[in-house]
């Protein structure tokens, strides 16, 4: 082959081949600069600033695009003064203080002197009597007897009463007045009783028991409180 035929066909390819790298090139520039558009695009936010009515105070929206930026928080619109609530009140409406007075309408309280008693000390027993109404209550003690009873707090077990082998505190009509407090107290052998059964009455064993003042039905919590045993002297 001639030497000219040569040097062109060589001449030729390589203005191919700068024209092939020189479209490669263009078409990379090409979709380089879209999809650069497109990020920018997806990362714009609009913000528009808008003046509330009759407040003079103004409120900011932000409207993100379909591909949230990271770090654009929204606020909430900022309250108004037609929004506000005025402050609410609640009414408490006490009991209305009855102006009559019944056994039931009493309360009775039962206290001891102590909460533990040592061997051979003779347990104090107490009853208040409160009457909470505007009106005095008269019972008559007579049909409704008021009483001190104590129980054996692991059995339930009635084991005394001061009215088995004596007198009750109190006989008679009695009135109880309006808004005030009446006292009433006994004091316990620590043996134990039953109606009619006055004579050789057994000691109490130590341990735990309750007590219960009573009028008629009307009866108190129970207040526990205990014997203790004799001390142990083998040792």
């Amino acid at each position: 082959m001639p030497r000219k035929i040569y040097i062109r066909r060589r001449v030729a390819a390589l203005v191919v081949l700068i024209a092939v790298v020189a479209v490669i090139i263009w078409i990379m520039t090409l979709f380089g600069g879209a999809t650069t558009g497109d990020s920018q695009q997806s990362g714009a936010v609009e913000t528009t600033t808008t003046q509330a009515s009759g407040t003079g105070a103004s409120t900011t929206s932000v409207t993100p695009s379909d591909q949230p930026t990271q770090g654009v928080t929204t606020a909430p619109p900022a309250e108004t003064g037609e929004q506000t609530m005025a402050p609410t009140t609640t009414v408490v409406r006490e009991a209305p203080v009855k102006n009559t007075c019944q056994l039931d309408d009493l309360v009775v309280t039962a206290t001891t002197d102590k909460s533990t008693y040592s061997p051979g000390e003779m347990p104090k027993f107490y009853m208040t009597v409160s009457n909470p109404t505007t009106a005095d209550c008269v019972i008559d003690l007579n049909d409704n007897i008021l009483r001190f009873e104590v129980y054996d707090l692991a059995t339930n077990r009635r084991v005394w009463a001061d009215v088995d082998c004596n007198s009750s505190e109190g006989t008679g009509t009695q009135t109880f007045p309006a808004g005030k407090e009446t006292y009433y107290e006994a004091v316990w052998s620590r043996t134990e009783s039953a109606p009619g059964a006055c004579e050789l009455r057994p000691e109490a064993a130590p341990g735990g028991f309750y007590l219960h003042a009573l009028i008629g039905s009307n009866h108190s919590d129970a207040k526990t409180f205990n014997l203790a045993p004799p001390a142990d002297l083998s040792r």
